[in-house]
């Protein structure tokens, strides 16, 4: 059984070498290496044939004329697997290789045509006897000459090699020197100097595990950390044999009377014993991987403390500046690369954001600016880019050029640090000290630690805008002579500013954290409104007691929002009025001056022409009052202007008292239309035409009928004056909302624009016959009557003044 089972070997052998050759047919590699499977496979067949007692004239020849090929063909594969950097290592190559294939099918064909090799094969038990020829030593020494050579020109590769390179030589290193070692002491070296081939059976199962590892390499796209599977083939062969070993123990004890002489007792223990190597199988093993892990992870990175401690750190770091040190010390400790550095994104692109070197003399470089090629392909794969990985795969301009920037910096690996589905930074890794890639668990372990650094990054920038945006409120909120109070969704004081304290009174310590009856009721009522409703509040003037009087503020609150809208609490902006109303009473003495002295100049100038006429006449009154006409005529013009005098005083009189506010509810349409009826003749005489829209329902307001005519008098007669014969003119009543509009619009050349401030003051005309109080009158009647009348000129031509009366209350008294 043990015989036939020794062929699967060669099987396996010839199955392994085509499934390699499948996986890439036309790759010069495979191809090499497949050519070398089947050689290492027929040399196995030979060798379990020999050792099997098999036609030893026949299949000794074989085994030595496949076993001078394996080591040219292994030469061959290395010259493909591992092409050295420079021109002339390459040559040397190239020639030992041919020298080796060359020797190697000589020896092949010396080995079935001729002696010279081995010859006279014998077989006593389970040992082969050959008789070496005269050309066995120079066999030997050509077999481990180019074996030597083979793993030369792997060291010299392995040197210089970095990333996935590296770890598949180092496959092709597990191989090589173990299970290649050992088959050329078993089957070439102890032959030679013993002449027998005793352990000459055990060659093709190092040939087995060493074509099974280096075709490993071959298949894997992503090359698996070696010492992870060395730990896990060791731990599973260790417990395999520490758990046979009861076993065989006891059948060397027990073996020669098992079947014949053993009693009961001895059956019982013999299934005993087997049951413990059962039970054992598993125990044993985890005991074994224990002792394993502390020795080959010894200097290895534990990932999943790695991974816990991280995340707990990243989660409590809101600070870039402790937390971009730390993502960067973290990777360095857990990977030993020589160099790490972080971009973050700004306006600009991606700036350098912090750099750490393992020394100055290192060769890893971080530019100011992240180049452009490194944030295309990161934006576009989303996933670590390994710069191995990259060189590989160069197919456009934009591989080459990225490969030139990853060369350039001596970047060996890009991680993305992604939030919101963007790029938000990035991590670029030097290359490992130790020359070893990336393997699949170190980039796991980075991906994860960029993951969480991009929730890191991402709150911890936020918490900076928010540390900024906070700043400049206090200091705004600090630095404006404003009053501002807030409150939170609980009612308690969350903000007192230092102008609140200064116009309530009131010390913030003793204000914030308290609830809002703390402030004074004025200011918290409509806080407390706010908050509850979330409507914003305005109080045009409101009294606020403090310190050491009452003040009159104007104050306006607004609730707080979070952005899904829910009222977190509300503000209170109030401002102290008392500098404005001094103003405002320095403001009404000036213009009471200065409109006392137009006044005085107005009535000086009115006065005094109606003087001169009666001091001229007193003056000549004595001479001449002996004359009837002189007489006459001085009582007529003493008259006159005397009536203009008091008219002039009347006029002022009403400018000076327009009358108290009216309290009857008046129909303004009234008055309108009694003005209109006394003006009619007036139009009829200029014919002016004359539209009147005064509406068919009452507008009533609070006016009195007097005053109001003589308003729409002065007005219709302003009017009447400027519009030219035949002109248009029209008067209407609307209706807008509160309000009741009355507008006269003439037809004439309309008010130039510097004079449209002046026209509303006493004595101010530019008629060449006037007195100036028209308007004036009609202001100051307006006023009383809490109504506004201003002036237009509009784009068609001519004059536009309009009255805007306020509706008076439905329960006025009417006045009929």
């Amino acid at each position: 059984m043990a015989y036939i089972a020794s062929f699967a070997a060669p099987g396996f052998l010839v199955a392994f070498a085509i499934l390699v050759w499948k996986t890439s047919p036309n790759r010069p590699l495979n191809r090499r290496f497949t050519t070398f499977t089947a050689i290492v496979s027929v040399w196995a067949t030979a060798v379990t044939a020999v050792h099997g007692g098999m036609h030893l004239t026949l299949w000794i020849p074989i085994s030595f004329a496949a076993g001078s090929l394996i080591p040219a063909s292994f030469l061959a594969f290395m010259h493909a697997f591992a092409p050295m950097e420079g021109v002339r290592a390459r040559r040397v190559l190239r020639a030992l290789l041919i020298i080796g294939v060359v020797a190697g099918i000589v020896f092949s064909v010396l080995s079935i045509t001729t002696n010279l090799i081995v010859s006279e094969p014998t077989i006593s038990g389970t040992t082969i006897s050959r008789k070496q020829g005269s050309l066995y030593p120079m066999f030997a020494f050509f077999i481990v000459a180019t074996w030597a050579t083979a793993i030369a020109a792997f060291l010299l590769k392995w040197r210089v090699a970095r990333g996935r390179s590296r770890a598949e030589l180092q496959f092709v290193a597990a191989g090589m020197i173990v299970p290649g070692i050992a088959g050329i002491v078993t089957n070439v070296l102890l032959p030679w100097i013993t002449g027998r081939s005793a352990y000459g059976a055990i060659g093709p199962y190092f040939a087995l595990s060493f074509v099974a590892i280096i075709g490993h390499a071959l298949i894997r796209r992503r090359i698996t950390d070696l010492r992870l599977v060395l730990h896990n083939g060791l731990t599973l062969a260790l417990a395999t044999v520490a758990s046979l070993v009861p076993a065989i123990v006891l059948l060397e004890l027990f073996g020669p009377r098992l079947f014949g002489h053993l009693g009961g007792g001895e059956r019982v223990l013999v299934l005993v014993t087997i049951g413990v190597v059962i039970l054992t199988v598993a125990p044993t093993r985890d005991v074994v991987r224990r002792l394993l892990d502390r020795y080959v992870y010894r200097t290895r990175a534990n990932y999943q403390r790695t991974v816990r401690s991280a995340s707990r750190a990243l989660t409590r770091m809101l600070d870039l500046k402790r937390l971009l040190p730390f993502i960067s010390r973290t990777v360095v400790e857990a990977t030993g690369v020589e160099g790490v550095a972080i971009y973050l994104k700004d306006d600009d692109g991606f700036r350098r954001a912090m750099t750490q070197r393992r020394s100055e003399a290192s060769t890893f470089a971080a530019p100011e600016i992240a180049p452009v090629s490194v944030i295309e392909a990161l934006a576009r794969v989303q996933d670590a880019v390994v710069t191995e990985e990259v060189l590989r795969q160069i197919v456009t301009d934009d591989d080459r050029r990225l490969n030139d920037d990853l060369a350039r910096s001596d970047w060996a690996l890009l991680l993305p640090v992604i939030a919101d589905d963007g790029l938000i930074a990035f991590i670029a890794v030097g290359s490992k000290l130790s020359g070893d890639p990336f393997y699949s668990q170190d980039l796991d372990l980075l991906m994860t630690l960029a993951n969480q650094a991009g929730i890191a990054i991402k709150n911890a920038r936020l918490y900076a805008q928010v540390v900024l945006a906070n700043e400049y409120i206090e200091n705004i909120v600090a630095t404006i002579e404003s009053g501002v109070a807030a409150i939170n969704s609980a009612g308690r004081v969350a903000m007192f500013n230092r102008a609140a304290e200064r116009l309530t009174g009131l010390a913030a310590d003793g204000v914030v954290g308290r609830t809002a009856a703390s402030l004074p009721h004025c200011l918290s009522a409509p806080l407390l409104a706010s908050a509850a409703d979330g409507v914003a509040r305005t109080l045009p003037e409101i009294e606020l007691p403090g310190a050491d009087r009452v003040r009159p503020v104007i104050c306006t609150t607004s609730p707080l929002r979070d952005p899904d809208g829910t009222v977190l609490g509300a503000v209170a902006v109030f401002s102290d009025l008392t500098p404005l109303k001094e103003l405002e009473v320095e403001r009404r003495r000036a213009e009471r001056l200065a409109y006392f002295e137009v006044l005085a100049s107005g009535i000086a100038h009115e006065i005094k022409n109606p003087l001169v006429a009666i001091k001229t006449f007193t003056q000549l009154l004595p001479r001449r009052a002996s004359e009837p006409q002189f007489v006459g005529e001085f009582g007529r013009i003493v008259g006159r202007e005397i009536n203009r005098m008091e008219r002039v005083v009347d006029r002022l009189r009403t400018l000076a008292h327009p009358g108290r506010r009216p309290e009857h509810a008046v129909d303004v349409r009234a008055p309108l239309a009694e003005a209109l009826e006394f003006m009619q003749a007036t139009f009829d005489e200029k014919r002016i035409i004359v539209s009147v829209s005064l509406g068919e329902t009452p507008y009533r307001i609070l006016g009195d009928h007097q005053n109001l005519e003589q308003l729409f008098l002065n007005l219709l007669m302003n009017a009447h004056e400027a519009t030219p014969p035949g002109g248009p003119l029209s008067v209407a009543v609307m209706h807008e909302g509160e309000l009741v509009t009355v507008t006269v619009a003439d037809s004439g050349p309309g008010i130039p624009p510097e004079l449209r401030e002046k026209i509303f003051e006493p004595f101010f005309t530019t008629k060449q016959r006037g007195s100036g109080l028209g308007l004036a009158i009609s202001a100051a009647v307006a006023q009383a009557h809490g109504a506004r009348l201003h002036m237009a000129n509009p784009p068609e031509g001519g004059a536009t003044f309009t009255v805007e009366f306020p509706l008076a209350p439905v329960t006025a008294p009417v006045v009929a």
